[in-house]
């Protein structure tokens, strides 16, 4: 309750510190962009508000690296290149299970079998970005399933010529070699992509080599109506990480301490990866969109398809092939329509998504003894349906409402699944933000919106399977995650050089779902969990081409319910969530 208290102290303070004067801008409290450029074109750097930051990659070399400047993430690396977990970026303290990905609108979290609903992010190259638009918390209707909000990667596609080519060289042995291409001409325009990364092992056997290439292409069909299209490829390998501790018989003092990684599920008792363990994936993807103006609007329908396969080796520690099995690893699909139409001061938005999580059968090509067959156990389909409305009231005050309708259902996805269970959840959400112009340099916005997350596809299996003997979820219901967010916040122009915002935020999560995707894979519902905190970012003009940039992050987490036979993981609190940032 004193923490509830002291929370809604802050926000009243935030509020009332604003000011009481007007303006006419367009409300901030909505969407924040990092738009990346070469070095070529700093003169174009410096903007007016901390809710656009033009950057250069300068010595980032993936997204997650770029992201760091960012606040309200985190970015946690066991190592340089490859690592895809689910806690690799956490955004407003939720891991990839709670926040959604997207790729030119496609979404890049994967299926999550056998391996948590990772995202890859060494697979999308900075030279191919054109800009990362972020939505903290759940408060568009437009995106459901989700509690950390949105992150949405948007290719170039350039009008004229262009392109860029690049080769770099690194510790541990690191090299890239990137290439893009790109150009316009009457109605059409496309891009072609290369990307190559390798990376000598940091942690034991954890070397890393990945090859990227795509073509995107945009059509005008009509005055009206124009059509898209990306389809790419992606080869990667990457080296289990080996248990390396003193006292070990095999220990290598070459290489930091480690606990290691296992293969997942148990391939017939031995998950332990033994030196030259590997796996090798390749990713196949396309998507493609419609979009139609209409008058004071536009409607888009879109499709995107995956289709991954992932081979695994391991051996023996005499060095003989003991695992060589390919998993089908994501065979899903999905839709969206979504259309706007302006009407005097009210803009609404609608639309609908459908995903279809799947994967296949796979086959061993070495079986270890006692190994199971490879088939598709369970499917996931997520639906969702939603309409807002944002309505300029007049001069001061902007609101957005909206709702959205989600639902997951769930099964078996072949007969020798019979541990899976049959899940059904729906839920409706509403959202409200609202936005006050306190004088011509300052903003105050507040927004309120229901929180709601269905089990992910891991989630979902290992809370059915009844194995090992004892573990806790078994014979339960799994429930899925609600809650409300909460979030207010001042945007203010100090000075001509100066932009500062403040915003704060508590997320309050009933039946938050306690998993760890390691052995025994408990998954069951817990009381509570509260996410709690406040950024504060600054931009600072120096010259005409220069900025400063300054952020810190403040946040807190705490957890109540958790078994106390559970010791996997913090009881108290959620796991590698730092207080300062």
């Amino acid at each position: 309750m004193k923490k509830k208290q002291l929370i809604a102290s802050i926000l009243a303070a935030l509020a009332l510190s604003a000011g009481s004067a007007f303006a006419s801008e367009a409300p901030s409290y909505d969407l924040e962009e990092i738009v990346i450029i070469a070095n070529a074109d700093r003169a174009a750097m410096v903007t007016d508000t901390v809710n656009v930051k033009v950057v250069s990659p300068g010595k980032a070399a993936t997204i997650p690296e770029l992201l760091r400047q960012t606040s309200g993430l985190d970015v946690q690396l066991r190592t340089k290149a490859g690592d895809s977990q689910d806690g690799t970026v956490k955004l407003r303290g939720f891991d990839a299970r709670r926040f959604t990905v997207l790729l030119d609108g496609r979404p890049v979290n994967m299926s999550g079998v056998m391996g948590g609903s990772y995202v890859d992010w060494t697979t999308i190259p900075l030279d191919m970005v054109d800009k990362i638009q972020i939505i903290k918390g759940a408060k568009a209707a437009q995106y459901g399933n989700t509690l950390g909000g949105v992150i949405n990667i948007i290719t170039k596609i350039p009008a004229a010529p262009a392109g860029s080519a690049r080769v770099g060289f690194g510790e541990n042995g690191r090299q890239e070699y990137l290439f893009n291409y790109g150009a316009g001409k009457d109605k059409l325009s496309w891009f072609v992509h290369y990307n190559k990364l390798r990376e000598d092992a940091f942690l034991r056997n954890n070397d890393f080599d990945s090859e990227q290439y795509g073509v995107k292409f945009g059509y005008d069909l009509t005055p009206t109506d124009k059509f898209s299209l990306n389809i790419a490829k992606v080869n990667s390998k990457r080296g289990y990480i080996i248990e390396n501790k003193p006292g070990n018989p095999n220990y290598d003092p070459r290489f930091p301490i480690s606990d290691g990684e296992t293969i997942s599920p148990s391939a017939g008792g031995g998950t332990a990866p033994n030196p030259g363990a590997y796996w090798k994936k390749t990713l196949n993807t396309y998507d493609l969109a419609w979009t139609h103006t209409i008058k004071d609007g536009s409607i888009k329908v879109s499709y995107w398809n995956n289709d991954e396969k992932r081979q695994e080796i391991n051996y023996t520690a005499a060095g003989a092939l003991s695992l060589d099995r390919t998993v089908v690893s994501d065979q899903s699909d999905g839709w969206a329509v979504s259309g706007e139409k302006h009407a005097g001061k009210h803009t609404y938005s609608f639309g609908g998504d459908y995903k279809q999580l799947r994967y296949g059968y796979g086959w061993y090509t070495v079986k270890p003894v006692g190994a199971t067959a490879l088939y598709p156990s369970q499917k996931v389909d997520l639906g969702g349906l939603y309409f807002d409305d944002t309505w300029s009231i007049n001069s001061r005050w902007t609101a957005n409402a909206g709702l959205r309708w989600d639902q997951m259902t769930g099964g078996k996805d072949d007969a020798g699944a019979a541990t899976m269970k049959d899940v059904n959840y729906s839920a409706l959400s509403p959202k409200l933000n609202l936005s006050f112009k306190n004088n011509d340099k300052t903003t105050t916005f507040i927004s309120v919106n229901r929180l709601w997350r269905a089990p992910s596809m891991a989630e979902f299996y290992w809370w059915s399977q009844p194995f090992p003997p004892g573990k806790l979820g078994t014979n339960t219901i799994l429930k899925p995650e609600k809650g409300w967010g909460y979030e207010l916040g001042v945007h203010k122009r100090v000075s001509d050089k100066w932009n500062t915002k403040v915003t704060a935020f508590y997320q309050d999560i009933q039946d938050y779902i306690n998993f760890t995707h390691q052995w025994p894979f408990s998954c069951y519902n817990i009381d509570n969990a509260t996410v709690w905190g406040f950024e504060w970012e600054n931009t600072y003009k120096l010259t005409d081409k220069s900025q400063l940039i300054f952020n810190y992050t403040n946040q807190h987490t705490k957890k109540a319910g958790v078994n106390t036979t559970d010791l996997l993981g913090l009881a108290g609190e959620l796991d590698y969530r730092p207080k300062h940032k």
